[in-house]
């Protein structure tokens, strides 16, 4: 197997782990130490909350595609309940391309929103960056949530644990 395809499925399989995990560290320490600062200074930088904010943003809609990959996600397993075994892919299957058409139409109407934003050159309150970086969370998170979602119909066809 080429070095190429190594790295590839490598990020394929821990990118978002090692990305939540980073962030997830980042959060918890900029927290802890302006609550510190809050109580022994009287006194925190606004930079920390704001960045705390924004890494909370990428955490989630990337966490939402971690989520996927894990089958974490909560749903509707009542309806799996009532059906006959032959029909629990296609339920799956047909509840994936919701879920696909629901993360397009995110795609869809975050991407004018990202560009407006850095079009109309908005920045943030503490940082000074620019607005459009928080927003592009939204479209970076769709696009990998359905890829995770494609990966889980291949998966559900293919009969194979990802």
């Amino acid at each position: 197997m080429s070095t190429a395809k190594k790295c590839f499925l490598w990020v394929d399989e821990h990118f978002e782990e090692v990305f939540l995990i980073l962030t997830l560290g980042t959060m918890a320490v900029l927290i802890f130490s302006q609550t510190a600062m809050r109580f022994t200074f009287r006194k925190t930088p606004a930079w920390s909350q704001e960045l705390a904010q924004f890494i909370q943003v990428y955490f989630v809609y990337l966490g939402a595609s971690y989520a996927i990959k894990k089958n974490a996600h909560i749903r509707l397993t009542f309806a799996t309940k009532i059906l006959a075994k032959r029909l629990h892919n296609a339920f799956d299957i047909l509840s994936h391309l919701f879920f696909i058409i629901f993360c397009i139409i995110l795609i869809y109407w975050s991407i004018p929103l990202c560009w407006n934003i850095k079009n109309f050159n908005q920045l943030s309150a503490a940082m000074q960056i620019p607005m459009f970086i928080p927003y592009l969370a939204l479209p970076l998170g769709g696009i990998l949530m359905v890829v995770r979602l494609v990966q889980k119909i291949i998966q559900i066809f293919s009969k194979k644990e990802m």
